[in-house]
């Protein structure tokens, strides 16, 4: 599974541009968040234990049970008991489970989540459950196999699998970000090209090697392409990189400055900005490149699409039409052009 976040332009017009609140008198500060107030699940996450003799284990265990409890950790939508309080016999099967080890001082755990790991063949293989040990009747939560080549690769991926079913099942139906890929820019191999890491910072990879400058990276909702903008002999162009092919396909050439593709939530079209009509514009095309339509047409540059994920039908870009950058909103067809209301910072806010 590929990338569910993506850095994004104007951050959909600050939320589709929440009504303005002034600063007035002196500033009193609020705690906000998602969880306030919300007791979070007790969960003991024992490290899971090897079900062959394989050599590879110790490796592939160390790097499965690291990922899989900092994910947890992370997700903020559970507390983790510490491993200190955890009995000296700690289970790898159902049948090992001894419920009043678990749901009693020190541990005093409502969730258990554990199982094993076995390496063989050159194939991974990893069990894994979560037990509700507070109910000894009928305790069991999930049960997952998960079976990948025996590679560390494949170890950290599984933990995240794992991790993020456990997630959508403590933290309301909201799933984990844990299997997330982020996709950035760097310059460590002498050019700025496109690469990508886990959400944690591991893995990271190289996906361009274009020998150029490569900017703003945009993962297609499927996680099939890749668009970037990406500086050829003829100007700053709109690239796709296919990674069903491994490798960079074709893509009209529009002429002009092309900067900053982002996917519309189907998939099915690309919204950036391009100046090969004069000033710089937002346009609408298909996925293919094909049937380039014009949004805007006021003078000014207009940049930095970004479209309304949850329906669509709107993009948001910031345009300089009145001078200075401001955020704008329109509907997917070019109408009903709006500019966002400014939020008032306190004098000497940065």
């Amino acid at each position: 599974m590929r990338s569910r976040w993506r850095l994004r332009g104007p951050l959909f017009a600050l939320l589709l541009c929440l009504a303005a609140v002034p600063w007035v008198g002196a500033q009193d500060w609020i705690k906000t968040g998602t969880g306030l107030g919300v007791e979070k699940v007790r969960l003991a996450v024992p490290d899971f234990k090897p079900s062959t003799s394989d050599p590879q284990n110790t490796a592939l265990l160390k790097v499965f049970n690291d990922t899989f409890w900092n994910d947890l950790d992370n997700s903020g939508v559970v507390e983790l008991v510490s491993k200190s309080f955890y009995p000296v016999q700690v289970p790898g099967q159902p049948v090992e489970v001894v419920f009043p080890a678990w749901n009693a001082p020190p541990p005093n755990a409502a969730m258990l989540a554990f199982g094993n790991l076995g390496a063989g063949g050159g194939k991974l293989t990893v069990q894994g459950w979560l037990y509700d040990v507070k109910n000894t009747a009928s305790p069991q939560v999930l049960g997952k196999v998960y079976t990948d080549n025996a590679t560390e690769d494949a170890a950290r991926l599984i933990a995240h699998k794992f991790a993020d079913e456990i997630i959508l099942r403590l933290g309301g139906g909201i799933g984990g970000v844990a299997e997330s890929k982020i996709y950035f820019v760097s310059d460590r191999s002498g050019r700025k090209e496109i690469w990508v890491m886990d959400y944690d910072g591991s893995n990271q990879r190289q996906i361009t090697h274009q020998g150029t400058i490569s900017i703003s990276p945009r993962i297609s909702p499927d996680g099939s392409r890749l668009a970037f903008s990406s500086l050829t002999k003829s100007g700053w162009e709109i690239t796709m990189y296919s990674f069903d092919l491994n490798r960079v396909v074709s893509f009209p050439r529009y002429g002009g400055t092309n900067l900053s593709p982002a996917w519309s939530p189907d998939g099915l079209k690309l919204a950036f900005s391009s100046s090969h009509g004069g000033d710089a514009e937002i346009y609408v095309a298909d996925a293919s490149g094909a049937n380039p339509r014009r949004m805007t047409s006021l003078k000014g540059p207009d940049v930095s699409p970004v479209w309304n994920r949850k329906t669509g039908g709107q993009i948001a870009f910031v345009s300089g039409r009145t001078g200075l950058p401001q955020i704008y909103t329109m509907e997917s067809d070019g109408t009903r052009v709006m500019q966002c209301r400014q939020i008032g910072l306190p004098t000497g806010s940065s």
